[in-house]
């Protein structure tokens, strides 16, 4: 027998071993599979988040989970979301000195806080997984234009304290074949709402946060989830802790991850927090300024982010409220005086806007106005001669939070 013989039966029976391996790892051509994974913890698809005030007990995020698949149609469990055996695990992958990474399972283990405490085997944070049905999840039509969007309410969380009433809770008839119930029912499926793994059996949400598909290509779903601290973690002021979810596929093999990093403020003069001033259009004195969403209209306004351009948040979820104040110039003591206050917030009515709407001033006076958070310690001044103010002062100081 020639050595090429040889070679060519030892690299045929090595191509048919591969062979038989390869077919083996791969799934039935029916079923859909996961192909990427994107987590955030804001509208716009932030992934940065610092959370102000309450205690371990008191305090989440929320995180929006977007996985696409590689085709789907239709809009029910059967067509759309994670295939059974695919999972997405949590996961704490970095966290401040001296705390501890890992294991996000279970709510109920207390946290170490000895020296050696990035040791121990569970994280300092926990995972609580959440029903979408409670948010308003967006609707799919046949075509863009009949579709809709749902937007996130970035307050349906849970705590280690809390109600259950939001958990991801299923019965029989509304998960897939063969997946596992989860909820408040007993002790088996209620652990499986903390148990840091989101499977087959979570229940999701649709074209959510700006998404708009179709009833031909329903590919991305959205699945929600809680990070809280553990009972007993000492997680405030201590810096960002980086949650990886991560994708993997029914033969265990991981498809693809996203990170996100929160951290954990006591109080808002420990956040780290900024506030950024900007203007849009020149003030000019006597001029009758519009609301904002008028075009071309004078503004100001204000963005509040964290130490790395994200979002602040308070323990439940909200948007902080900035307290804010306009100022008119004397020549008494104090060089200034309060004339009324603004509100950081908008009721979504058109031509009703942030803005105080003033008595008017003397020309003669300098007009200085500062907008300031008393909360935040930062502030943003400017000062300039009185001709460019307006003494009609709707809209000067409008804040738009993120």
């Amino acid at each position: 027998m020639s050595t090429k013989l040889i070679f060519k039966r030892i690299a045929l029976v090595t191509i048919s071993a591969l062979g038989f391996g390869i077919l083996s790892s791969v799934a039935p051509a029916s079923a859909l599979a996961g192909t990427a994974i994107a987590a955030y913890v804001g509208p716009s698809n932030q992934t940065s988040v610092t959370v102000v005030g309450g205690d371990t007990g008191t305090t989440a995020v929320l995180v929006r989970i977007d996985v696409t698949v590689d085709s789907a149609t239709g809009t029910s469990v059967s067509t759309n979301g994670l295939t059974c055996g695919e999972s997405i695990t949590a996961t704490v992958i970095t966290a401040p000195t001296g705390r501890n990474t890992g294991s996000m399972v279970d709510t109920g283990t207390a946290a170490s806080n000895s020296a050696t405490a990035g040791a121990n085997s569970r994280s300092d944070l926990a995972m609580i997984e959440i029903a979408a049905s409670t948010q308003e999840t967006g609707t799919v039509a046949t075509n863009n234009g009949s579709s809709t969007t749902g937007y996130t309410d970035w307050t349906d969380i849970e705590t280690v304290t809390g109600t259950t009433a939001k958990i991801d809770s299923t019965t029989a008839g509304s998960i897939r074949a063969g997946a596992e119930r989860i909820g408040v029912g007993n002790a088996t499926t209620y652990a499986r709402t903390a148990d840091s793994v989101i499977s087959c059996g979570n229940s999701f949400a649709l074209n959510m946060d700006g998404t708009r598909q179709t009833t031909a290509n329903v590919n991305k779903v959205s699945y929600y989830a809680a990070i809280t601290p553990r009972p007993g973690a000492d997680v405030f002021d201590r810096g960002a802790y980086t949650v990886r979810f991560e994708l993997t596929d029914v033969n265990g093999n991981r498809v693809g991850v996203s990170d996100v990093k929160i951290d954990f403020a006591s109080t808002p003069t420990k956040s780290d927090a900024s506030l950024t001033l900007t203007t849009s259009g020149t003030f000019i004195t006597k001029a009758a300024l519009a609301t904002t969403d008028t075009s071309g209209s004078t503004y100001a306004s204000v963005a509040l982010k964290n130490r790395d351009g994200g979002l602040v948040r308070t323990n439940l979820g909200a948007a902080p409220t900035l307290t804010s104040s306009m100022q008119v110039s004397t020549t008494a003591v104090p060089v200034y005086t309060d004339t009324g206050t603004l509100t950081a917030s908008d009721s979504g009515v058109f031509g009703v806007d942030f803005g105080n709407h003033g008595a008017g001033f003397s020309i003669s006076e300098a007009f200085r106005w500062r907008l300031w958070s008393k909360n935040y310690r930062r502030h943003s001044r400017q000062r300039e001669h009185p001709s460019k103010y307006a003494d009609h002062r709707r809209g000067l100081g409008t804040c738009l939070p993120l």
